[in-house]
């Protein structure tokens, strides 16, 4: 797993610094009720070739929870920080299949370049 506050970007870029699209990744796919877990988002060029991100351009980090009230559970859950990291850290304290969506923006005007991965809190 990704330590926080270590920047999870390759050391140099590619010839080819395009970003095609991201990946989020879990250091687990299940935890428990108020655990937490980091969750770490990573670019590739159009040859599958890892490249930079610039945080700058992470404009939003979210959730969705499938079958269950989104305004119900929201007070349970803390996804921290939303927006300007390559990392967020995500915990519930409700259990549910959890879905936590990444929105990348290389260029103003570009439409979003996302990704999403599936975390079970469970009791």
């Amino acid at each position: 797993p990704i330590v926080p506050g270590i920047d999870p970007n390759p050391t140099e870029n590619p010839d080819n610094s395009a970003v095609s699209y991201i990946e989020v990744t879990a250091s687990s796919s299940t935890i428990k009720v108020n655990q937490s877990i980091q969750l770490v988002v990573k670019g590739y060029n159009s040859d599958d070739e890892w490249v930079i991100l610039d945080k700058s351009k992470i404009k939003f980090w979210g959730w969705t929870v499938q079958g269950q009230c989104y305004n119900c559970i929201k007070p349970f859950v803390e996804l921290s920080p939303k927006s300007g990291s390559l990392t967020t850290t995500f915990s519930s304290g409700v259990t549910g299949t959890f879905y936590i969506v990444v929105y990348y923006q290389e260029n103003l005007g570009d439409d979003y370049i996302t990704d999403y991965t599936e975390v079970q809190v469970v009791k």
